[in-house]
């Protein structure tokens, strides 16, 4: 039977949340016609939604011209699908419902909003301004419907949506449009739910217009809770709440004012009622004539601050008016405070039978209302209740899917794994077998090598001793014979030195003198030679060693160290060389040392012309022995071989 939202805040957020869309474009209306349908005549339907909302605005805005805009919009609805501009086609669905609003058509309104609401949940650009107002306006028109539970359903929406956005101005506008709400149906405790997060949060000079509303709707909640200090605290709360940036600020003001001026004047503070009504006329001036949803506020103080002041008649008369004019917008809130104001006028009249006539009206029209509050707080619970299940539905079937998902994941990653583990030991088996392959190829070669010194250094042996006991004897014999034939001495000279000649040779393929002499007299012996035969000192420090080596390692320490010393002969251009021999426990190390010209190792490691310090290195790997070499340009050399015993 009544409508079950106080009509000035309704109107209030419409006005205030509209000035958002407002275009600022000052080329009049039939400039933005003319855009309009040449860009339509042309097909060219973005520019013409473009100019079509510009228009829309213009015309609902600036000129009031409702219906007109409503019929060009609709005229227009064919043609959005073809549009591609996503921005434009969310601000249409709102610039439509707007003027299908101001058309008085809410149920139209409602429906475009919902087909809106549709395409920008489709578009999931929750960034956009359009998304959150389109549930808000949503929310209002659906109130206007008697929708109750929708239109608490569209507030909450938005206000999740303004708080994603973090648009804190449209968050505080929407939580007042929820607590109006709430307060329409007597659901107070709710109400004072939501304005109590304005009062926390609008706490900055940006926000004193909201304040100044929110408070202004507490004070009317109290007035009929019957908190008197609560009613008056928040009308002085409501007026010292000010901004005059906000284009709303003049209205805030008169509201705030015809507000101050009724409750002061019903709780017979006079003073201040007249105070109020004072600054209230100053500001209205002829404004009602502009704004007549103001009327009823400023007609209801007006007759209250009359009836403080004791003039009946006139309060009396605007009580009256107050009742007729509210007659056709249901707003049973007015409707039973103009009841008891002329029941308490009446009573000052000592008119006792319209007294409690208007009395009558005023209990039932509460009692009414209480008994349509409580069902209606029901149907809010229990809508509330199915939310909630609804929404804990829809929680535990994305918990169902996130642990399906999270199921078919785990085993995506163990068949993933095991995929990479098969090929990662496979990889691994490769290069394993590669490497063991690679080593047996090392060892291999390594063992060539060492077998193919082995014999070479059996076959130098072999050839040693056949010059030696062979050739050496046979050349032995013929100079033994010459020497009975009585030859000259040049013959016996040539063969002496055939024999030398044998004898060295025989020395260098195998030092014989190993049997008789060991390593060290072997080493001491050879530098004794080199030292006879060369310009470069030689020298040794060398003494017996206790050692275990067999006849085999001796021979390869002596090529070794003589291999270094005839390289010393040969490239260092020394002028010195020292043998040196240290014995540990667990080593036996040779060193030699030149002052030579030096090299770079590496380079000479690098280059196939010098496989002398390679065959170094191999007789060295042969023994199980160290090879050290340090060396570098005009700083000498020395090679160290550590053999371990």
């Amino acid at each position: 039977m009544y409508r079950k939202l106080l009509f000035l805040f309704f109107f209030l957020f419409l006005s205030v949340s509209a000035c958002a869309l407002i275009s600022p474009d000052s080329l009049s209306t039939q400039k933005l016609q003319e855009k309009y349908h040449k860009a339509l005549t042309h097909k060219n339907y973005n520019k013409a939604l473009i100019n079509l909302n510009k228009l829309g605005d213009y015309l609902i805005y600036k000129e009031l011209k409702h219906q007109e805009s409503y019929a060009l919009l609709n005229e227009f609805k064919p043609y959005l699908n073809q549009c591609s501009d996503s921005t434009e086609r969310a601000k249409f669905y709102i610039v439509y419902a707007e003027a299908a609003t101001y058309a008085q058509d809410y149920k139209k309104s409602v429906s475009i909003l919902e087909e809106g609401i549709s395409f920008l949940e489709k578009l999931q650009d929750s960034t956009l301004y359009a998304y959150g107002y389109a549930y808000l306006k949503a929310a209002e028109n659906s109130n206007k419907l008697n929708r109750f539970s929708q239109s608490a359903a569209y507030y909450q929406k938005a206000e999740k949506i303004f708080s994603q956005q973090k648009d804190t101005l449209m968050l505080l506008w929407t939580k007042n449009g929820l607590s109006t709400l709430f307060s329409s149906y007597a659901l107070y405790d709710e109400a004072e739910e939501e304005r109590n997060f304005i009062f926390h949060t609008a706490n900055n000079n940006t926000y004193q217009e909201v304040l100044a509303i929110a408070h202004l709707r507490a004070a009317i909640d109290a007035y009929f809770l019957n908190n008197p200090k609560a009613e008056l605290y928040h009308v002085r709360q409501s007026v010292k709440h000010k901004n005059p940036t906000a284009d709303i600020q003049e209205i805030v003001s008169i509201l705030s004012f015809a507000q101050a001026t009724a409750s002061y004047a019903y709780h017979q503070k006079k003073d201040s009622s007249n105070y109020y009504f004072k600054q209230l006329n100053a500001m209205l001036g002829n404004k009602t004539t502009r704004l007549p949803f103001i009327n009823t506020y400023y007609t209801f103080a007006k007759s209250r601050n009359a009836l403080v002041n004791g003039n009946l008649h006139d309060a009396e008369q605007h009580a009256l008016h107050i009742l007729n004019n509210l007659d056709h917008v249901n707003d049973w809130q007015n409707v039973i405070r103009a009841n008891f104001l002329l029941a308490e006028i009446y009573e000052q009249q000592k008119n006792n039978k319209k007294a409690l006539r208007y009395f009558k009206e005023y209990i039932r029209l509460t009692d009414s209302i209480n008994k349509a509050a409580s069902r209606k707080k029901f149907a809010y619970v229990q809508t509330q209740f199915e939310t909630e299940k609804k929404d804990l539905e829809i929680a535990k079937q994305n918990q169902d899917i996130k642990l399906l998902n999270a199921k078919n994941r785990i085993t995506n990653q163990w068949a993933l794994l095991g995929g990479i583990l098969i090929i990662g030991l496979s990889v691994v088996f490769y290069f394993w077998r590669a490497r063991q392959f690679s080593i047996k190829k090392i060892n291999m070669r390594k063992q060539f090598a060492q077998n193919l010194i082995k014999h070479i250094e059996n076959e130098r042996k072999r050839i040693a001793r056949e010059l030696h006991d062979g050739v050496g004897q046979s050349l032995l014999l013929i100079k033994n014979n010459l020497l009975r034939t009585n030859a000259s001495t040049k013959e016996l000279a040539l063969i002496q030195k055939n024999i030398d000649e044998i004898r060295e040779i025989s020395h260098n393929l195998h030092p014989f003198q190993f049997e008789q002499l060991g390593l060290i007299g072997a080493l001491q012996n050879m530098i004794a030679a080199f030292q006879e035969n060369s310009s470069v000192f030689y020298s040794e420090e060398l003494k017996p060693t206790q050692a275990q080596l067999s006849i085999e390692q001796q021979i390869f320490i002596y090529r070794i160290l003589q291999e270094c010393i005839t390289n010393v002969e040969k490239h260092a251009k020394a002028n010195a060389c020292k043998l040196s021999m240290i014995e540990t426990p667990t080593n036996l190390t040779f060193a030699i040392k030149d002052n030579g010209v030096g090299f770079d190792v590496n380079k000479k490691l690098k280059s196939p012309k010098h496989l002398g310090l390679k065959t170094l290195k191999e007789r060295a790997e042969f023994l199980g022995a160290e090879l050290q070499i340090t060396a570098s340009p005009k700083k000498g050399t020395c090679i160290q071989i550590s053999i371990p015993i």
